[in-house]
């Protein structure tokens, strides 16, 4: 009996001190969390390319600069660039017929490269795009040279296009000239215009020429606030850079021609007064306006 006994205590303490494993239930198995509490993982874009660099590596140039330096990109001297800008509406020329018969203007093969970088878009060249595609708005970058017409006109003929970023916004208030162009146009003055000698950097001024026209681009156009008046500034207008070493091919049309006892308006830059006995120098943010 008394190993009998110590038999079934055994047997009873090991059965007590091993638990019996509970049996899987569906609570066992993976939680799936709830939507709610799922977070995606942040998809990192990439940045989008800078424009300045883009254009630097292609080593293009403002449209304009193509026309200041035009003696160095001449397709018959076998030399070649990149411009760059945004894509106009086509270039039309005046219709033949009767003054008063309003001709419909008549189409040509190019379109216009708005230069964005000065000029509120009145500076701009003819491009012949030929077969490469690009769209009127469209920032590019054109390589390609300077090519002369039959008709005597210089025209960019384009053997590349490269998609641009597109250009900050302008901070110029005003309304961009809807196509590039030379031609003086007439309007009323813009609010907050004043005459020049009382103005303040990038106000919009109104004068007159008081002076002979400049012999050399950048020489600037003697300005005042009226005929007879002493010179107030030196007004340098979009586009007026001289050429390196001289060599200027700028056509008629590519040139402001300005009359005197006339009043224009322009918005301005920063008045620079170098000398109290000199004339201020100032440059021109915009196109000069006929005051009507």
């Amino acid at each position: 009996m008394k190993y009998l006994f110590l038999v079934l205590a055994a047997c009873q303490g090991s059965s007590s001190d091993q638990p019996s494993p509970k049996p899987a239930t569906p609570e066992a198995a993976v939680v799936v969390p709830d939507a709610a509490e799922v977070v995606d993982a942040k998809i990192e874009e990439p940045e989008p390319p800078d424009p300045g660099k883009v254009i630097s590596d292609l080593g293009a140039i403002p449209a304009w600069q193509a026309v200041v330096d035009r003696a160095f990109l001449l397709a018959r001297r076998g030399q070649h660039g990149v411009a760059f800008g945004r894509i106009g509406p086509a270039v039309t020329i005046p219709g033949e017929g009767l003054a008063d018969a309003h001709p419909a203007p008549i189409a040509t093969p190019y379109v216009w490269l708005v230069d964005d970088t000065e000029g509120n878009g009145a500076l701009g060249i003819r491009v012949l795009l030929g077969t490469h595609a690009a769209k009127e708005t469209d920032r590019v970058a054109l390589a390609g040279a300077w090519m002369l017409d039959d008709a005597k006109r210089w025209y960019w003929a384009v053997d590349n296009v490269t998609a641009l970023p597109a250009a900050e916004p302008s901070d110029i208030k005003d309304p961009p000239i809807a196509i590039p162009s030379h031609e003086i146009t007439g309007g009323g003055l813009p609010p907050g215009a004043h005459t020049i000698t009382v103005a303040k950097d990038n106000d919009p001024v109104y004068f007159q020429i008081v002076g002979p026209a400049p012999v050399r681009d950048g020489e600037g156009w003697l300005v005042a606030n009226e005929l007879g008046d002493i010179p107030f500034a030196r007004l340098v207008l979009p586009g007026e850079r001289p050429s390196y070493g001289g060599q200027d091919m700028r056509a008629d049309d590519e040139r402001w021609h300005l009359k005197r006892a006339t009043t224009y308006w322009v918005r301005i830059g920063k008045i620079r007064k170098l000398k109290p006995d000199e004339p201020a120098n100032i440059n021109a943010r915009t196109a000069p306006i006929k005051y009507q």
